[in-house]
């Protein structure tokens, strides 16, 4: 008994007893606040506040011990919320984890189901056969499955039926575009052959600036043509004169003589 008469060993004790202590309320601290977050995200569930149900539900599994998986919880406010993404994947983690056959399949069945909510209606097929591979005997997941299988059917139709149109579209545009060339290319050859008809020399190779200079050429041919002619008809008309001039001298000569002839 002496030797824990020394204050030492008391402080110690005391330490020790201290630290063990608070260690407990913490971890009872911590358990009583995601067991609250699970009660009022539930309530908030409840009231059909799913929004709020699944942000308090995740922090209360953020919280959780890690043997604890809220993750069926969190899937059902997320899904309610309409966050298909965050629904899916909690549910497939339910599912993953879920060692009950039964339970399993329910949690593949909601998989399928937020799938099927975004319109991926392939892989919630694939997700209602794991289901009805743990419970075969679930005819809501078998129509669900049927009705899945109906709308890709569906999906990749209209799909097909947008591609053929863009197809029909695109071979449209390229026949306007075709037929249009071909109108410029009449046009420019109705052009060339409307210039021809005005320009025959142009069919022969000939310079339109040679034809214009060819122009002038000609008038002055004519030009010149008329000037010989004028002048031709000068010296005819004083060659008559000349003539005429003579006999007049010559008559004068007869009449200043007394003949006559």
């Amino acid at each position: 008994m002496s030797q824990f008469q020394n204050p030492k060993d008391k402080q110690m004790i005391r330490s020790i007893l201290l630290i063990t202590l608070i260690s407990t309320l913490t971890g009872f601290v911590a358990s009583q606040s995601w067991e609250d977050s699970l009660r009022i995200g539930k309530e908030y569930f409840q009231n059909k506040q799913f929004d709020k149900a699944y942000r308090t539900l995740l922090e209360a599994q953020k919280l959780a011990p890690s043997n604890v998986d809220l993750s069926q919880d969190i899937g059902n406010a997320a899904y309610r919320s309409q966050n298909f993404d965050m629904a899916e994947k909690a549910f497939r983690s339910a599912a993953s984890k879920n060692e009950n056959q039964s339970q399993s399949a329910k949690s593949w069945h909601n998989v399928g189901n937020s799938q099927m909510k975004a319109k991926n209606y392939k892989a919630s097929i694939e997700s209602y056969k794991k289901s009805l591979r743990k419970d075969p005997t679930d005819d809501k997941t078998r129509y669900n499955l049927a009705e899945a299988q109906r709308r890709l059917k569906v999906q990749e139709e209209q799909e097909q039926k947008n591609d053929e149109q863009n197809q029909n579209e695109s071979d449209q545009n390229q026949k306007s575009e075709s037929n249009q060339q071909d109108q410029n290319k009449k046009g420019n050859q109705g052009d060339k052959n409307e210039n021809q008809k005005r320009n025959p020399a142009g069919q022969q190779g000939e310079n339109p600036d040679q034809k214009s200079n060819a122009q002038p050429e000609s008038k002055l041919s004519n030009q010149k043509t008329e000037r010989l002619l004028e002048e031709l008809l000068k010296q005819e008309m004083q060659t008559k004169r000349k003539v005429q001039g003579s006999e007049s001298v010559k008559n004068q000569e007869q009449v200043n003589s007394g003949k006559r002839w």
